[in-house]
C-alpha cells in the first residue's frame, strides 16, 4: 500500500513531458515529430534557391539538405523569419529533417 502511495505520488509530481517523447534533441517549432526525425547542428555554408538546396557544416561534415520554400526558418527567440533563402552562409543553426531520398529539411531554427 505504501508503494502505491509512493509511485502515485512520484507520478504526479512528475514534470510534463508535451507532446513529444523524450528526443536526444530540443523538439522542434512546427515540424512535426516522427520517430524518422532527425536533428543536425552546425553552420551554414550556402543556400541554392535555384537547387532547393542548403549545405551546413555539421560534426558529422559537410551535409548537402534538400531545402524547399515551404521550409520555415526561425530565429533564435522563435520568431518565423520566413523561408531558407533568409538563410546566409555563417549561420549557426539546427536543422531538422527526414531521411526521404537525400537529407529533406523540414524546419531550420537559428541557434545564435
Amino acid at each position: 500500500m505504501l508503494v502505491a502511495a509512493a509511485l502515485a505520488l512520484s507520478l504526479a509530481a512528475a514534470p510534463d513531458a508535451g507532446p513529444y517523447p523524450p528526443t536526444p534533441f530540443p523538439p522542434p517549432r512546427l515540424a512535426p515529430y516522427s520517430d524518422k526525425l532527425k536533428c543536425d547542428t552546425g553552420t551554414v555554408l550556402t543556400v541554392s534557391w535555384e537547387k532547393n538546396q542548403m549545405q551546413a557544416t555539421t560534426p558529422a561534415g559537410v551535409v548537402t539538405y534538400k531545402a524547399g520554400i515551404d521550409v520555415q526558418v526561425f530565429d533564435k527567440d522563435g520568431r518565423p523569419m520566413g523561408a531558407v533563402s533568409r538563410l546566409t552562409p555563417g549561420d549557426k543553426v539546427r536543422i531538422y529533417y527526414l531521411v526521404e531520398d537525400g537529407a529533406k529539411v523540414l524546419e531550420v531554427d537559428l541557434t545564435q
